[in-house]
């Protein structure tokens, strides 16, 4: 009986070897093949751009006006076309839109911050995961800092901290 027992016990030891050995095996191979997909989806990211006309407001400077037509285009589906988060998807939304017509909400935003929200996404930036990364879309850092200048204008505010 004390044989048998060793035997079971060495066989719980062996399989939970196994389990750990081929674990690592798969973290390993997944680390890999992450890194060759981050790879191939850069090269085809490369490839996409080349394919693209080129960008005609590729030298535009930043500007209100053209802040506001982005905005319009953008952001207005959630934030609305006064900017009070009322837009005509928010009530479909868990989180409510922010109010770019807050003063205080706004104004304790620096520049940058505002930047990397429209770039990144919320999440990016510890808010909502509901608000998307649009950097790829504008493609453009003056069109985001475009829609940066639009929302000082919705919020009659400046940042209490620097670009």
């Amino acid at each position: 009986m004390a044989g048998r027992f060793s035997d079971n016990k060495l066989r719980v030891h062996l399989c939970l070897a196994s389990i750990v050995f081929f674990g690592l095996a798969l973290v390993v191979i997944g680390t890999e093949s992450r890194a060759a997909g981050q790879d191939v989806a850069a090269e085809k990211q490369a490839e996409v751009q080349q394919q693209l006309p080129p960008d005609p407001d590729k030298d535009r400077e930043p500007s209100p006006e053209w802040g506001a037509e982005l905005y319009g285009h953008y952001c207005t589906p959630c934030h609305g076309i006064r900017g009070d988060g009322n837009g005509f998807n928010a009530h479909k939304l868990i989180v409510k839109p922010a109010n770019h017509t807050d003063a205080k909400f706004m104004s304790e935003r620096n520049d940058q911050k505002l930047f990397d929200t429209i770039n990144l996404g919320g999440v990016e930036v510890a808010k909502s995961t509901l608000m998307p990364p649009w950097g790829a879309a504008l493609n453009n850092d003056n069109k985001i800092k475009s829609l940066v200048m639009k929302l000082r204008d919705l919020c009659k505010c400046k940042a209490t901290k620097n670009w």
